[in-house]
Parts: C-alpha cells; structure tokens; sequence
C-alpha cells in the first residue's frame, strides 16, 4: 500500500492523527489518495460465491488409487450435489448422513471442507473411530485432496513438518485430526467446522469422566454459531445407535433420494421390492455374477438395468420425506437447523442390483448376513426379529425318518454330536449333514443318558444305517466341559483322542472356534504336543446361524430337520433362548435349554469337520433310468417352487 500526497479538493479528508504521518504529509490541508499494490487488492478482493457442486467440478480431484480418479463429476455421485449445496445454506449448521458405505458420502464431506478451506476459512476437526483410521485418512485422503488441487495446494506453507503429523497446518486455518477414544485430542480447540466419521463406531464415551465423542466435538463449535457446520455420517447398525438417533430425533426434516424414469419421466423413490430376478434363480453367487436382477419402475413397464438405474439417479433430485417437497424449497419456508439424508446403496452406481439381491438371499440363510443387509444395503438399523418361535414350528420340521435312521440317496456327508454336560448326566444330539454352502442338516439321535459309558455307546457303538444299509459313524463330538464336571469331561476326552472334543462358550471371539491349550509339562508352560486342547466357540455366532436355519422351511435348502419321534419336550427346549436388547442371546426364565445348547455344540463340529466343503460322490446311473425312477430310489432331485424368495 502507498500514500500519495495530492493537493486536490474532491478527496474528503480521512480521519488520520499526525503522528501517522511523516512531517512533510502533516500541514494544513493536505489530502491524502491510498493506493492498493496488486497483492493487497488480491489478498482483499472478495471471491465470487458459487455452489459447492460448482466448485467441486472446477477444482476437485479425486486421488488416483480411487475407483474413479480424476476431476469430481457431479454426474458419479449426482445425489452428493445437493447435500453439498444444502449444507451450504445460512441456516443449516449440522449435516446428518445415514448411508450405506463406499457411497460417495466421506468424499462429498471432504469436498465441502475443501471449498470451505478455500471460500470460507476456518479451522476443521475431524473425528474418527481410532488412531489408526485417523492417521490413514489424513494421509491418504484429506492430505491429497489439496495437493491434487491447483486451488487448494497454494494453501500450503511449504514446511514439511505442516503436513507430517496429525494436524494439518495450512497459511490460514488448521485441520486437526482426532479419535473417538481420546477425549484430549478433541479438547481446547474452538472452530467452526467439525466432521463425525463413521460415528456408530465410536464408543459410548472417552472414558467415565466425560461425556460423549459426539457432543464433545460439538462444543468446540459454540463461539462459532454464526459459521458452524458439523457433519455427522456414518452407516447404521442398531436403533439405539448415534446416527439413527440423530436422524430420527434430531433432524428438523429428513430427504429421501427420489429417481427420475428414463421411459415415463416419473419421479419414484427406489424400493428394494422393485428389484426382481428369475422365480427359478435362487442361487445368489449366480445372481451377482450373472448380473440377473433388474429394477421395474412402479409408474411404467420399463425394467431398468444397473445402466439405466444410472440414468434415473442422474436425472433425480431429494425429497422432503413429510411432504414430498425440494430441498431449495423446504430450506426457503423452514430455515431449519439441522437436517439429514437418508440413502440406500442400490441408487449408487457402485453397488450393482444383483449384489443387492444376492447380499438380501444370502441374509435369508444367516442372521449375520441379513444384519449386513439391512445395515449396508438398506440403511436402516438392526431391529431383532419381534417374533418368537414355537413348539409347532420346530415340529413342523420333522419328516418321516424313525429315531436312528440316516437319510439315504447320498446326500449325507457326514455325522456330528453336540453333548450338553449336566450334574446327573448328559444330553446328547447327533446330527447327520448335507454337502455345500446350502448343506441341510437332519436330527438322526437325540436324548439323555447319566453315564459316560452311556455316551460312549451311543456315539460310537451304536449302528447308525441309511435305507440302503450303509453305515455311518459320528466323526466328531463337541462335550460341554464348563461346571462341576470339568476334570471328568477332559479325562474322558484324553482317552478318545481325536473323536470327541472338551469346548467352553464364548460370547464374543474374533472367530467362529479356536484352540487353547490344555495340557503341560508338570512345572512349565510348554504344551504337550499332542496334549488335550479345549475348543472355544463362539456362541453369538452358532446361534445365530441356527436362528436362521430354523427360519427356513422344510423344502427349502439349508433347513434343520428333526426326525418323525422328535418329542415336543425337545421342540420347547429349542424355543427357550432369545436375543435381547444387547444383542445376546438369553434364557427365558428358568426354561431348560439342553437341545439348544447340544444343537449349537453340533453346528460347530460341523463346522470345524468342514462338511461344506466337501462335494458328493459321483453317484453310478443306468442310462435306462428315467428322472423319476432316479427320485424314487431316493436320488439328487431338483427342489421346486420359490416361496423362500418372496418377499
């Protein structure tokens, strides 16, 4: 800047003290003119206000190791333009996106904070559930967002140790990196923008003292209530989670992602109950290979491929979900503070329709699976199944086998035990398996004996023959050895090496089983090599999969069958447990759950002796055979109907 000494009337004089001023530029009436070098008028020339959507294809590029690198393209993630201009609108200071994940959502955020960076600079915090996913993402997403940008990467200060730790450290505004579980990395730093990663993740607090993540990030924004914006976004998991509570509590209005149809130009939001695949398919490998399943528009005849299913997202827009109103709409008449987006992944171009359908079939085998599938595909939490299962249904579930009999024709791969240990002796279940991922699983033995003798009789003496009079052996036993029997179950295992195996429960493991070591060298902590080892099972894990086997009718692959002399006292026994608010399975009242706890130890010997794995023999044919002969004689049929998947 420059003062130049100008004798002219038109100036007014400005409103200077002497002491300003150099003495020759101090005598009576004197006017002053100001001139501004080309730096200061840059420096203070206001940047024109566009819509970050805008300003996202004029300066954002995505990293290379991304699915789709180069410029941002509104047209890859057109539902993200207008959640990034919304958030951008002066009422609106918190942002809330329950997503599924590998949307688009963390970039669009990251999109936001670059043009805040550039338009409206202020310091940024982000959260992560971690250290580890803070220190990847500042290094592999944030870090190069502004250096991949000609307009973000003059904000740099050139010093190296700017950009090596977990703040990062531009000429006018920092971003700080933080994790859920470290209260001091979110504390003493007042800013106006805040990002919540993933925060279904997070723990319920830091730590006893404090209050949540969440809210402790947010109180770093109170003395920027004039600026803030504080983005929360993570995928849903149950409804007790921070994300569903903040959408459905918190949100003054909620948008849904309505599609646009390429044939009638109707507006529709998408519904997994459109997206339909062959009666006769049932495989869900086949489905997401193949590509097999489609989407029908609800206004119109049209079936839309994932290419078409592109077209109608490019050409939608949000929708208030009360009303059915426009986001430029709601925002002008509400001014609402705070609001969310709901969207599910079979309107991203990342996720195909088939793997949509094949991620719902496959939830219809595995309760682990359908969690995934609401969570992930749905976005919605995890709302525990509200019906109960009854005695009828278990006995809906037996055929025509007497007590003892295996199932012919070859479709038995192999037979398993789960024994549940009591004070005054021992139930027992046998269990006969199919072959494959889908393998059906046939009670063949069931009851209680008093003695290990007993056991060993019935597990291992005992003929257990198909129609044909083929024999089969049990080829693994899983024993109960928690209670006061503990030392009697082991030795009883040490003397049947190999056959039958002592196991403790498990409500959470990383693994379905693992193997700890039982015995030593007496005085030491060597292991005897071929010592007794103990199976940890991962209960949560098995009775789920058996909730979800039970769920399957008895036509059905992958159903749990009983046979014809199964008692109604052991089809109670397998309705006493049920999973409660946290998630775990639990007793009802003092109900005895012996079945259902020999039925989980069977699944897991199943489990362990890999039966799935395992492909049946090549069955001998007459030619002269016709089918039907071949499915009298009790041969590989083809199940018929489709009922499992309707809907």
């Amino acid at each position: 800047m420059q003062l130049q000494l100008i004798n002219t009337p038109k100036h007014p004089p400005l409103p200077i003290t002497p002491a300003w001023l150099p003495p020759a530029m101090q005598a009576p009436g004197t006017r002053l003119k100001i001139r501004f070098s080309a730096a200061d008028r840059h420096a203070m020339r206001r940047k024109k206000q566009i819509p970050v959507s805008e300003w996202a294809e004029r300066y954002r590029f995505i990293p290379k190791d991304a699915a789709l690198p180069g410029p941002w393209r509104n047209s890859t993630v057109p539902y993200m333009a207008g959640v990034m201009d919304a958030a951008m609108f002066p009422s609106v200071q918190q942002i809330i996106l329950c997503w599924p994940p590998q949307c688009g959502k963390s970039d669009g955020v990251n999109t936001v904070i670059g043009y805040l960076t550039d338009r409206r600079p202020g310091n940024v915090l982000y959260v992560f559930p971690d250290e580890l996913t803070a220190r990847e993402n500042n290094r592999d997403r944030i870090t190069p967002m502004f250096q991949d940008s000609d307009q973000l990467k003059k904000y740099f200060t050139g010093y190296a140790d700017d950009t090596a730790s977990l703040c990062l450290r531009l000429k006018h505004a920092k971003i700080y990196m933080a994790w859920a579980n470290s209260a001091s990395r979110m504390a003493n730093k007042p800013l106006p923008y805040v990002v919540l990663d993933e925060e279904d993740k997070y723990p319920s607090t830091p730590n006893a003292k404090e209050a949540s993540p969440a809210d402790l990030a947010k109180k770093r924004t109170r003395t920027f209530s004039h600026m803030r914006k504080v983005f929360r976004m993570s995928t849903p998991t149950v409804e007790s989670g921070a994300i569903w509570k903040a959408l459905t509590e918190e949100a003054e209005v909620i948008f849904d992602y309505w599609v646009r149809c390429p044939a009638c130009n109707s507006l529709q939001q998408m519904v997994f109950s459109q997206i339909k695949w062959p009666d006769t398919e049932r495989d869900p490998r086949a489905i997401e290979t193949e590509k097999l399943a489609k989407y029908h528009c609800i206004s119109c005849p049209d079936i839309w491929d994932d290419s078409r299913r592109n077209m109608a997202v490019r050409a939608g827009e949000w929708r208030d979900r009360e009303k059915g109103l426009s986001v430029a709409a709601v925002l002008n008449s509400r001014r609402p503070t705070t609001i969310g987006f709901h969207l599910r992944s079979y309107v991203s171009r990342f996720v195909s329709l088939s793997e949509s359908a094949a991620a719902f079939l496959w939830g219809l085998k595995d309760r682990n699976k359908h969690k995934d599938f609401c969570n992930s595909h749905e976005a919605e939490p995890w709302r525990e199944y509200s019906h109960e299962k009854t005695d009828d249904a278990i006995l809906a579930l037996r055929d025509d086998r007497p007590m003892g009999r295996v199932p012919g024709g070859g479709v038995v791969s192999g037979l398993v035990a789960g024994i549940d240990t009591q004070d005054d002796g021992f139930f027992y279940e046998i269990r006969a398996f199919g072959f494959g991922l889908e393998q059906d699983s046939w009670q063949i033995r069931s009851g209680f004996v008093t003695s290990l003798e007993a056991l060993k009789t019935v597990l291992w003496s005992d003929a257990y023959l198909d129609p044909d009079g083929k024999r089969y052996m049990v080829s693994r036993s899983l024993i109960d050895a928690m209670g006061h029997r503990t030392s009697e179950v082991y030795d009883f295992c040490r003397i049947n090496p190999g056959r039958i195996f002592p196991t403790k429960g498990e409500r959470t493991m990383r693994q379905p089983h693992a193997w700890s070591r039982i015995d030593f060298y007496p005085g030491t902590n060597k292991p005897i090599p071929s010592g007794l080892q103990l199976v940890r099972v991962h209960t949560t894990h098995f009775k789920n999969q058996l909730a979800s086997m039970l769920e399957v009718p008895f036509a059905d692959p992958g159903s749990w069958k009983y046979c014809a002399d199964t008692t109604i006292d052991w089809a109670t026994q397998m309705t006493a447990e049920y999973i409660a608010e946290t998630g775990f399975w639990e007793t009802k009242g003092n109900r005895p759950n012996h079945a259902w706890d020999c039925s989980v130890l069977a699944l897991c010997a199943a489990d362990m002796a890999g039966f799935r794995f395992l492909q049946p023999s090549p069955k001998k044919r007459d030619p002269q055979h016709t089918r039907n002969e071949d499915t009298e004689r009790g041969g590989w049929i083809e199940r018929s109907g489709s009922a499992w998947i309707n809907r």
